[in-house]
C-alpha cells in the first residue's frame, strides 16, 4: 500500500474467508528491471472527490475526473455492471456489483475474483494481495496489484460475505507497458482505495 495508508484490522469472524484467501491467493515475485526512457510525461489532476449514487442503492466517492458508465442489461437480474472512466488516463475500471442470494453463491463468486486474478499469472512478473476491514461499513476484501504487462494491473473484491459483493478490474486503453502507465496507476490505485474507504451498501 502507499505511505499513509492503512487498512484497518480486526477479529471479526466474518473475515476469516478473507485470511485464508489472503493466505492461499498472495504471489509475490518482483523482478527489478530497467526502465526504459522517452516517455510523455502524465499529468496527474489534482485529487478531489465527490460521493456517488449508484442505483443499486450501493454508495462510494468517485475522482471528480471520473464518469459512471451503467450498463444496460437485457433481462432483469441481482447483478449491477458499471464502468468507472478515468478518461485523464485512458483507463477504466470494469465493476459489478451482485446482491447475494446464498452462502454458496458468495464462495462462487470468491472463486470467480480469484480465477479472474490469476488468469494473468503467465504474464505477472509478481502478484500481491492485501486485505482490508472497515467494520463500521461491513466492508472487506482484497486489493490485488500485479506487476508486469498485464493487461489489468489492479484488481479488487469488497463484500459483507452475506448480502453484497463488489469487485472491479482496471483496464488502459492501450497496450500495457508498467514504465508508462506507472504515474497514472499510482494515482489510479489511489482512487481505488478511496472508492473502497467510502463504501457503503445503502446510502446514507
Amino acid at each position: 500500500m502507499t505511505e499513509g495508508m492503512v487498512f484497518k484490522k480486526s477479529h471479526n469472524r466474518r473475515l476469516v474467508w478473507f485470511g485464508l484467501a489472503l493466505a492461499l491467493f498472495t504471489a509475490c515475485r518482483d523482478s527489478p528491471a530497467p526502465r526504459p526512457r522517452g516517455y510523455h510525461r502524465i499529468a496527474i489532476p489534482e485529487a478531489a472527490y465527490r460521493p456517488y449514487n449508484h442505483p443499486s442503492g450501493i454508495q462510494f466517492d468517485v475522482p471528480q475526473y471520473a464518469k459512471i458508465e451503467l450498463i444496460a442489461q437485457r433481462q432483469a437480474s441481482e447483478d449491477h455492471w458499471f464502468n468507472l472512466a478515468l478518461p485523464n488516463f485512458e483507463a477504466k475500471v470494469h465493476c459489478s456489483y451482485i446482491q447475494l442470494q446464498s452462502e454458496k453463491q458468495f464462495y462462487g463468486m470468491l472463486e470467480d475474483a480469484h480465477d479472474m486474478v490469476f488468469a494473468h499469472e503467465m504474464k505477472a512478473s509478481g502478484i500481491a494481495a492485501k486485505g482490508f476491514d472497515f467494520p463500521q461499513n461491513q466492508v472487506s476484501g482484497l486489493l490485488y496489484e500485479l506487476s508486469g504487462p498485464v493487461a489489468t494491473p489492479l484488481q479488487f473484491l469488497a463484500t459483507d460475505s452475506t448480502q453484497h459483493f463488489l469487485r472491479g478490474s482496471v483496464y488502459f486503453n492501450h497496450v500495457p507497458n508498467p514504465d508508462s502507465i506507472a504515474p497514472a496507476l499510482e494515482q489510479v490505485k489511489k482512487d481505488l482505495i478511496r472508492l473502497i474507504e467510502t463504501l457503503e451498501w445503502e446510502a446514507s
